[in-house]
C-alpha cells in the first residue's frame, strides 16, 4: 500500500425524520429540530412531486458529471473483522496501519481509469463505470461497485450478501489524510457548485 499517511475524520452519520409545516421543517412529532454547528452539511430527501416550481423541480431531477478521483488513485474498502474467517489473509490491512478510525479491516483497489460522480439536481449520486484492479488478489473489476462485492466474496466468507454502500465503506488519500468516500461526495458537489475544481489525486 502506498499514500502518504494521514488522519481521517471518521464519522457516523444520523437520520433525523422531519416534516415541513408550512414554515419550517420540525421533527415528525412537531418538536423543533436539535441545534446545529454552524456550517453542519445534511441532506433533504423529498418527493419530487412536492417541489412546487416545476422549473426548480426539473432542474434538481437533472443529472451532471463530476470528477471525482484520478487514474491511479488508491481506495481501501473496509471488509467486517466479524464477517473473516481468516483475518490474517494477504492483503488485509489493519486501520492503525494507514491510521483510519475505522473498526474494519481494508482492502487496496487502483483505479485504472479516471473515475467520475454522477450527481442528479437534488444531489442523489452514483459513481461511474471505471476499470480497476483489486492489488492483493491481482483481480481487474469493472467498477467500485463490482471491485466490493469481488472483495466482500473473497474475504467476508461469512457473509449471505456480498453487496455494500462503496461510499460508506470506502477510503481514499486526499489533501487531509485518508477522507471516507462518502464525505468526498458531498465535498465534490459542494465544489461543483461554487465552481472549484473538485477532483483528487
Amino acid at each position: 500500500m502506498s499514500g502518504q499517511v494521514g488522519k481521517e475524520r471518521f464519522q457516523k452519520r444520523l437520520r433525523i425524520g422531519v416534516r415541513f409545516d408550512g414554515v419550517g421543517f420540525v421533527l415528525l412529532d412537531g418538536q423543533p429540530l436539535p441545534k446545529l454547528e454552524k456550517n453542519s452539511v445534511a441532506e433533504l430527501v423529498v418527493v419530487p412531486e412536492s417541489i412546487e416550481d416545476a422549473s426548480i423541480r426539473a432542474r434538481l431531477t437533472g443529472q451532471k458529471s463530476i470528477p471525482f478521483l484520478k487514474e491511479g488513485a488508491l481506495v481501501l474498502f473496509g471488509v467486517s473483522p466479524t464477517m473473516i474467517d481468516n483475518k490474517h489473509a494477504a492483503g488485509l490491512v489493519k486501520p492503525e496501519h494507514p491510521r483510519i478510525l475505522s473498526e474494519y479491516l481494508f482492502v487496496e483497489v487502483k483505479l485504472d481509469a479516471d473515475l467520475w460522480l454522477q450527481v442528479r439536481g437534488d444531489q442523489e449520486a452514483g459513481l461511474s463505470r471505471c476499470l480497476c484492479t483489486i492489488t492483493a488478489l491481482s483481480r481487474p473489476a469493472e467498477s467500485l461497485n463490482h471491485a466490493f462485492t469481488l472483495i466482500s466474496e473473497a474475504y467476508e466468507t461469512k457473509r449471505r450478501s456480498h453487496s455494500g454502500n462503496v461510499f460508506e465503506r470506502g477510503y481514499v488519500m486526499s489533501k487531509s489524510g485518508w477522507q471516507n468516500l462518502d464525505e468526498l461526495r458531498l465535498d465534490a458537489i459542494a465544489r461543483s457548485q461554487s465552481g472549484a475544481d473538485c477532483s483528487n489525486s
